[in-house]
């Protein structure tokens, strides 16, 4: 999407007209949906503008932008070489306080990119325009500096604006960035707030309740599990549990969490009670088998529990551990939650690794470019392959290390033990597929395979790519 002059589509025309030339000017994919209300307040805005400054008509703005995948959306952007300036619109009556908390929020954004940014909003209604300071604080804005502003900063950003933006840098891991999550340096999804929204409303009404968000790897479920049990632990102690190998790595988050009581699963016998807590927190519960799940149950009583897991629909019911999913299903009024858009993962890895574990009803025309597939007839050039790979930057994970690593660029063996099944799932015959879906979704980059002894595997993933 590149920027366009909001002169031009401020010129009264039909709005049928007005679409197609938004979407010619600035090489949208669809139609936007240009708000009547929006228009009317960008038709005031450059009125305002033209009693201040000259050629308004070379203005040139990023309109109603939203970061991929986060759902953030920016009004109007002004991206120059050494500034960026926002500008959002408003057109009935609005406190000080969302306008501030906005433009805070719409800054955090921007800052990414590393140039100064100037935050202003307009409110048509009342003609009225303010700004954000150094200090957080909303203050009446000068036209003239608005206008002084806007022709500061250099030469226009004139390329696609979604290549600045990097969904990634914004959804952190509680886990690998604790600093930042307790320094609060991070915003939800829109998706994520909203059912954070539902679970506190039922929990504050209702002070019980079982809740379970799932979703692929990489869409923030431990972000938001992590969010919901800081809002919660305000006015009494929870208590999150951890599944899995990672619970070494949490102490250092834990230190600093006064109110929020670290446990892991290991630690669940007959006698744990939760009677100290006012919630309880599960993650990974995807991977608890039956009875530790059951005694989490049973020991929380009445309290709120909350369960985040992996969805694992891509892989074989047989391959799948399917005992915590089938447990939760069966717990009475429990609400599910599904989280769809992923933030910290490749677009173009995550798809493959999908259409790899559950091979697609007909060929894919999505391209793989970071995704390389080789064929070795022996151990000895599956081995000088591998070297190769890791000369080259990759890193070679083996069946004994844990899931859930990230990495640049990541080279896995599919060995003679995997096929795939009447169902075009992939199997092995000793059961390690779940653990290759969670090892191939740490790769951010590139995506090496090498299939090793196993023809039929190797033709069918050539065929992907």
């Amino acid at each position: 999407m590149k920027a366009i002059s909001i002169y031009t589509i401020t010129r009264n025309q039909n709005t049928e007209y007005l679409q197609k030339l938004e979407r010619q000017l600035s090489g949208r994919d669809v139609f936007l949906k240009i708000r009547e209300w929006e228009l009317d307040s960008m038709k005031a805005l450059v009125s305002e503008l033209e009693r201040h400054m000259q050629a308004v008509y070379a203005l040139r703005f990023f309109y109603s932008f939203q970061i991929p995948r986060l759902g953030k959306e920016f009004d109007l952007l002004q991206i120059k070489e050494e500034q960026i300036l926002n500008l959002e619109l408003k057109s009935g009556q609005v406190s000080d306080e969302a306008i501030r908390k906005q433009l805070i929020q719409n800054r955090y954004y921007l800052a990414a990119l590393g140039k100064p940014i100037r935050s202003y909003t307009y409110i048509s209604s009342q003609n009225r325009l303010v700004r954000l300071t150094n200090h957080d604080r909303i203050v009446e804005a000068d036209w003239e500096q608005l206008c002084a502003d806007l022709r500061d900063g250099g030469k226009d950003y004139e390329g696609d604006v979604e290549e600045l933006f990097q969904a990634e840098l914004y959804l952190i891991s509680p886990l690998t960035e604790p600093e930042r999550f307790l320094n609060k340096e991070y915003f939800l999804t829109a998706q994520q707030r909203d059912i954070e929204r539902q679970i506190l409303k039922k929990i504050r009404a209702e002070r019980t309740g079982a809740y379970w968000f799932t979703g692929l790897p990489g869409t923030g479920k431990t972000l938001l599990l992590y969010d919901i049990a800081m809002k919660l632990s305000g006015k009494q102690r929870v208590c999150m549990i951890h599944c899995g190998t990672s619970g070494e790595e949490w102490k250092k988050l834990h230190e600093r969490l006064r109110r929020i009581l670290w446990m892991s699963d290991r630690e669940i016998t007959e006698e744990t009670g939760f009677e100290d807590y006012g919630a309880v927190f599960v993650d990974e519960v995807h991977l608890l088998s039956e009875e530790p799940l059951k005694q989490i149950i049973r020991a929380a009583g009445t309290r709120p529990v909350i369960f985040s897991s992996d969805c694992e629909d891509q892989l074989s019911p047989e391959e799948a551990d399917r005992s915590a999913k089938n447990e939760l299903e069966k717990l009475p009024g429990i609400q599910l939650f599904r989280l769809t858009n992923r933030i910290r993962t490749n677009v173009e890895l995550s798809s493959f690794i999908q259409n790899l574990m559950h091979l697609p009803d007909r060929k894919t025309t999505r391209h793989f470019p970071n995704v390389t597939v080789l064929y070795a007839n022996d151990e000895r050039e599956a081995e000088n392959l591998m070297l190769d790979a890791g000369e080259h930057g990759f890193q070679i994970l083996s069946r004994q290390e844990d899931n859930g690593k990230t990495m640049d660029r990541l080279a896995v063996l599919l060995d003679e033990k995997y096929y795939y099944d009447e169902n075009r799932y992939l199997r092995s015959q000793d059961h390690t597929v779940r653990t290759l879906f969670y090892r191939l979704n740490g790769a951010k980059e590139k995506l090496m395979i090498v299939v090793k002894e196993n023809a039929p595997v190797y033709e069918r993933v050539l065929e992907l790519l």
